[in-house]
């Protein structure tokens, strides 16, 4: 177990840490089953599609997280493809460190990657077994880098801790190793650091900042290569997009390298031109200033001619949301300037900063309901007479099994909803659903019914 884990608990810039006897929150019984530490530094680190991706421990430790990224996962990438030791109950009781070896060295012989990153499990820590030393002798044989990622579930943590601990394992042995050519480099270089949903999304991103003249340098829990990840160092500007689970990452390159961070959104217009401000303050070019203000007063008078129908439609509907973590606030930006009325939102397993995320998007008249359960939630959807649920993961079966309309925001979507593309497909997405006659087909007694 890496040293100094217990302090990711207490990082200095999370909000809630400037309490009295605060710190990020450790798991109560039964939260680990809802996602460990592996399956989460699974899901920051396997974008990066290039690199090998070996799980140290038996296939369920793998299938547990492979393949669900939606189409975060290419097979035409080394990273589409799940890697495991595949302990078995000899092993366990014997050890697996020749066994992981020998792993390493098919991939390294067979797939020529440029970086193994090897996931620690709850076997691991139960064999005690030497994860660290195993990895250095792999260097050696094929001279390639072997990372390490300590997070086994045995730990006592969450997935979110995971992405914390995968962002150890980048800044302990791959940011600041790259060195690509000074003339490859711009003035105007970013780094993208957080959690969003899928490829199409992060290309809506970097294709927005392009426009605008910024460039993505590195892009950190999304699809890149392995070289860009390693040169994240030389970037002007790290942005959080979304997500706190990565903050400290983005404290310790600031600490380490001099790279200030700001946290940004690109979902919906006053997101969008927030974030488009932090990137000219930080970058403090007045040529930029005024090329970025130009960028957004084009793109917001477009888009509004363009989305003006779908808004007529739309103002005045009731949506409730029933949704867990970044999904809880990203979409209420967007839903206000389309007009929609927030009835109610439902959540389970949001952290402190995601709460007051959404206290400071909403007006008054919205009910949040945490620890919230189905039987709630539909209670407050018919009582406020709502046209809509929003809902994400596990949360879309409520409005499926009970015939009523829904769109879902979950990581599984093909469709972009980032950027001033995003808000046109995300107004046209609640239009379509709520135009769907199926709702009003499902709604009505069967035949034989009567």
């Amino acid at each position: 177990m890496p040293k100094g884990k217990n302090n990711l608990f207490v990082e200095p810039d999370c909000e809630h840490n400037g309490q009295e006897k605060k710190g990020c929150a450790r798991p109560r019984p039964g939260d680990v089953s809802r996602g460990c530490p592996c399956a989460g530094s699974l899901t920051a680190l396997m974008p990066i599609a290039d690199a090998a991706h070996l799980v140290h421990g038996t296939a369920a430790c793998l299938e547990s997280r492979w393949g669900k990224f939606g189409d975060r996962i290419d097979f035409s990438h080394l990273s589409g493809y799940g890697f495991s030791t595949q302990l078995t109950e000899q092993d366990m009781a014997m050890g697996g460190e020749r066994k992981l070896l020998q792993s390493i060295g098919y991939i390294a012989s067979n797939y020529n990657p440029p970086a193994i990153f090897v996931y620690a499990t709850c076997i691991t820590v139960l064999s005690m077994e030497d994860l660290d030393s195993i990895c250095e002798e792999a260097e050696e044989i094929w001279g390639i880098p072997v990372i390490p990622v300590h997070s086994p579930g045995f730990s006592g943590s969450s997935s979110n801790m995971g992405r914390r601990l995968a962002g150890e394992a980048l800044m302990d042995r791959v940011i600041g190793k790259g060195a690509p050519q000074q003339d490859k480099l711009t003035e105007f270089d970013i780094n993208l650091i957080g959690e969003y949903h899928g490829q199409e999304e992060g290309k809506s991103i970097e294709a927005l900042l392009a426009k605008a003249g910024i460039r993505v340098l590195a892009k950190i829990t999304e699809e890149s290569h392995f070289a860009e990840v390693s040169c994240a160092h030389l970037a002007k500007v790290n942005m959080v997009v979304c997500s706190r689970s990565m903050i400290t990452l983005a404290r310790k390159m600031k600490d380490k390298y001099d790279i200030p961070y700001f946290e940004g959104s690109f979902y919906g217009e006053r997101e969008i031109r927030f974030t488009m401000r932090q990137i000219g303050f930080h970058f403090a070019n007045a040529d930029l200033d005024k090329r970025l203000l130009r960028y957004i007063r084009k793109e917001e008078e477009r888009l509004r001619v363009e989305i003006a129908p779908v808004r007529r439609a739309l103002k005045g509907k009731m949506v409730v949301l029933y949704t867990d973590g970044l999904e809880s606030w990203t979409y209420l930006t967007m839903l206000q300037e389309l007009g929609l009325k927030i009835a109610a939102i439902g959540t389970n397993r949001n952290a402190q900063e995601d709460m007051s995320r959404i206290r400071e998007r909403l007006n008054e008249g919205t009910v949040i309901i945490n620890d919230c359960d189905d039987h709630q939630i539909l209670q407050v959807y018919r009582e406020r007479k709502a046209d809509l649920m929003i809902v994400s993961g596990r949360n879309e079966f409520v409005p499926l099994k009970e015939r009523i309309p829904f769109l879902s925001v979950g990581w599984d979507r093909h469709v972009s909803y980032a950027g001033y593309t995003g808000v046109r497909n995300f107004a046209e997405d609640l239009l379509g659903t709520l135009e769907q006659p199926v709702w009003v087909t499902s709604g009505k007694s069967a035949p034989w019914e009567g």
